[in-house]
């Protein structure tokens, strides 16, 4: 008995058997399906995917552009950027509801770039902060994020929804104040964002989220541009190369 079960371990390692799940579905035998020739690029939300403080004029989204090109050997388009300074949660939900405009280029794309929320923190920020004591009112934060946290669920939710088979790209917050001793502490909202932006992603299949608050953490100055809140070229190609690795 000890010499057959031998005998049949061995030839099972030997000569192993394909396993068949139940309810499987065959392959297809037919020829696979044409690999696209092009990769086309949407990008939306605030002034970081504007680029504005890159100097240079490209900010992570033309470099995220140049380095796909570069390590798929394909054409790498941006048919839109559809980004506006300054843009909060509340608008960019607006602009998905028309049919006829951002959405239909959603609907076109391969990948869609997207920062979007840290207006919305900022203001949080600026109207709890205690002008006597320059700090922020914890209770006052943790009372307001869940409207503009479930406006992002909603933006998130409705790009996934408008192009299923598009890779969207959402780049977390990081703290441009955080070189600022009594700002520092206002990093943990900035991480709760982070927090309920991942778990919202990971509920959604094509939705990838891309952390930056390390990028600039230890390195502050030397990442942001002279208006201390928005990447200089440098940050923007360390945002972009993060995205280039997710994407990849």
């Amino acid at each position: 008995l000890l010499i057959g079960g031998l005998a049949y371990a061995v030839n099972d390692v030997l000569n192993p058997k394909a396993i068949e799940w139940e309810g499987a579905q065959a392959q297809p035998s037919g020829p696979a399906a044409e690999e696209k020739t092009k990769i086309d690029i949407v990008a939306l939300g605030d002034s970081l995917t504007v680029g504005t403080g890159d100097v240079s004029g490209k900010g992570y989204v033309q470099l995220v552009r140049e380095s796909l090109a570069e390590s798929t050997k394909k054409p790498v388009n941006v048919i839109g950027n559809y980004a506006q300074n300054g843009y909060v949660t509340e608008q960019l939900l607006n602009d998905l509801q028309n049919p006829n405009g951002i959405a239909y280029a959603v609907g076109k794309a391969d990948v869609v770039l997207l920062t979007i929320g840290g207006n919305d923190l900022f203001a949080i920020g600026r109207d709890v902060l205690d002008s006597q004591s320059s700090e922020l009112d914890p209770e006052d934060v943790r009372a307001r994020l869940p409207q503009p946290l479930a406006r992002l669920e909603q933006i998130l939710t409705a790009l996934s929804g408008m192009n299923p088979n598009a890779t969207i790209v959402y780049v977390g917050l990081y703290h441009p104040f955080y070189d600022i001793p009594e700002l520092r502490p206002a990093s943990v909202y900035v991480q709760q964002w982070n927090d309920q932006a991942q778990q919202i992603a990971g509920r959604l299949a094509n939705v990838v989220f891309v952390p930056t608050f390390d990028l600039f953490q230890l390195n502050f100055a030397k990442y942001i541009y002279s208006d201390h809140f928005h990447p200089n070229q440098d940050g923007y190609a360390r945002i972009a190369a993060r995205v280039v690795q997710a994407l990849e």
